[in-house]
C-alpha cells in the first residue's frame, strides 16, 4: 500500500465509518489522532458539486498531518458523476508514519 494509492483510499473509508462514532461527527479522536471532516456542497441550475476534506493530526513525538480530499461534480438532474477525483496531501511528519498508523487501524479491523 503506497500514501495516495486505491488501496489506501479504501483503508481509509474504513477506518472513516469504523471510528467515526455514529457516522454523523464532525470531529473525533481515535488512537491518539485528532480527525475533522469538513464537506462543502453547492448546487446550481447547471451542476453540482460536494467537496469533503479530512484532516488528521497525530500530535507528539514524530507526529504528522495529513489531508484527504473527495471531490464530486454532477450535471443538474443527473445521479451520474462526471467527476469524482480522491486526493491525500501530507503536511507534516513522514509516510512511513502515517501508513504504519493506518497499517494498525487495518489489523484491529481484521479482528
Amino acid at each position: 500500500m503506497r500514501l495516495g494509492d486505491t488501496s489506501f483510499f479504501n483503508l481509509f473509508a474504513l477506518v472513516a465509518s469504523a471510528t467515526n462514532p455514529d457516522r454523523t461527527c464532525d470531529a473525533w479522536d481515535v488512537d491518539h489522532v485528532h480527525w475533522t471532516r469538513q464537506r462543502t456542497s453547492h448546487r446550481g441550475g447547471s451542476y453540482a458539486f460536494q467537496i469533503e476534506l479530512h484532516t488528521l493530526t497525530h500530535d507528539g513525538r514524530r507526529g504528522w498531518a495529513l489531508l484527504a480530499g473527495h471531490e464530486t461534480w454532477w450535471a443538474a438532474g443527473k445521479t451520474d458523476a462526471f467527476r469524482n477525483g480522491r486526493w491525500v496531501h501530507l503536511a507534516k511528519g513522514t509516510r512511513g508514519d502515517v501508513l504504519k498508523w493506518f497499517a494498525r487501524r487495518e489489523e484491529e479491523l481484521e479482528r
